[in-house]
């Protein structure tokens, strides 16, 4: 029983540590500090999968008491990221993939991004204005060119053909 209430408290200190550091989502947290003390564990391969069962509980405890303490909130985590990748000049497709790959819930971000105070279509007008300086549209390899460069800065559709629709 001491060695678990160690174990918690080391989880804990660094889950601390890395919060300190900038805003982790809880899955994002949880990988960190999983991979953190797998790491650090010297022994077979089947006392080591018994560890990291073990591992994995204790760090759920301590996600949830993080949770609990507000110290993660994914909801306000993947607000201020669409607003940081936004500002970069990145669309909803590609926001809303890399929230994917964060391990953050698709409907929550898809939802957050249906409320998000964002301009999506002049965002990608400022973004391609940027890209191509003076834009022809009557050239049609530089137009196909925009779209390419709107499409993989994760603008949808209708955003590109709106911006096209504003350019002529």
């Amino acid at each position: 029983m001491n060695n678990e209430k160690k174990l918690n408290k080391l989880i804990l200190n660094k889950a601390v540590q890395l919060l300190a550091q900038r805003d982790h989502s809880s899955y994002e947290l949880s990988q960190k500090i999983t991979f953190f003390f797998a790491n650090k564990q010297r022994c077979t391969d089947e006392e080591y999968h018994d560890l990291l069962a073990k591992l994995k509980t204790e760090i759920r405890d301590v996600i949830e008491h993080c949770i609990n303490q507000n110290w993660i909130n994914d909801e306000q985590y993947i607000e201020k990221y669409i607003v940081m990748r936004a500002n970069k000049g990145y669309g909803k497709y590609k926001i809303a993939m890399e929230l994917k790959q964060r391990g953050l819930s698709v409907d929550l971000t898809q939802q957050l991004l249906q409320m998000a105070n964002i301009d999506w279509t002049n965002l990608a007008y400022e973004q391609l204005i940027k890209k191509l300086k003076q834009i022809d549209s009557k050239n049609n390899n530089k137009k196909q060119k925009g779209i390419q460069f709107l499409m993989t800065r994760g603008y949808t559709q209708d955003d590109i053909k709106t911006v096209y629709n504003l350019l002529t």
